[in-house]
Parts: C-alpha cells; sequence; structure tokens
C-alpha cells in the first residue's frame, strides 16, 4: 500500500517555534538557460576537429610524398609524372588549400570571438 505524501512540505524544514525555513541541501534552484557555455563548447570542439583534420591531410601528403619517394628511388617502376608528384601537388591544390583557408577563418573567428567577450563592455 503506499504511503501518501504532502508534496507541499518536501524541502522545507520547521524549527521549534513552528515557522517554516527553507532548505538549502538538496534544494533545486531554477535559473534561466545560458547558452553561453554550450555555444562555446560547440564551437571549441569544431575548431579542433578542423585542426586535426588538417594535421591529417598533412600527413597524408607527407606520408604519401615519402611512399613515392621511396618507390621510386628503391628501384621500382616511375615515371615522369611520379617523379614530378603531379598526384600530390593535385592533392595540394584541391584539399590542402581550402582546408588551411577553413581551418584559418574558422580559428581567426572563435579566438577572436573570445578575446572580445573578455574585454570589458564585450
Amino acid at each position: 500500500m503506499p504511503v501518501e505524501q504532502d508534496l507541499t512540505t518536501i524541502g522545507v524544514t520547521t524549527t521549534a517555534g513552528g515557522g517554516a525555513i527553507p532548505a538549502t541541501a538538496g534544494q533545486i534552484v531554477e535559473k534561466p538557460y545560458d547558452p553561453t557555455a554550450d555555444r562555446e563548447t560547440i564551437r571549441g570542439t569544431i575548431a579542433l576537429a578542423l585542426v586535426w583534420a588538417l594535421v591529417g591531410v598533412i600527413g597524408a601528403v607527407v606520408l604519401t610524398g615519402l611512399v613515392t619517394m621511396y618507390a621510386c628511388h628503391g628501384g621500382g617502376a616511375c615515371n615522369v609524372e611520379t617523379m614530378d608528384l603531379k598526384s600530390i601537388r593535385a592533392v595540394i591544390e584541391l584539399v590542402l588549400t581550402p582546408l588551411i583557408g577553413l581551418v584559418g577563418a574558422v580559428t581567426g573567428f572563435y579566438f577572436g570571438e573570445k578575446s572580445a567577450s573578455s574585454k570589458p563592455g564585450g
């Protein structure tokens, strides 16, 4: 059999004089939602993901260049296009250049916004 409880008295303690004072331990305090902390977390995550993407692409380009160099100079079959690293240049022009611009814009916006918000009156 369930025990009935008066929900209006939860979180309220009484004093010896019979007056009720609000309890501070375990009390839920409502405050308006402030999206600033969530916004900063998301911006930081996006900036960090783009920086790691840039590091990954640069690593892939360097690794491809090292493998190509090792294959060509190790006695493997090389043609003129492979020796000139035309495929790596194409990757740099098509992927790396726009990614560098995007990372620069995002990190500039992120750190510019942080410095503007830390100024008094900003």
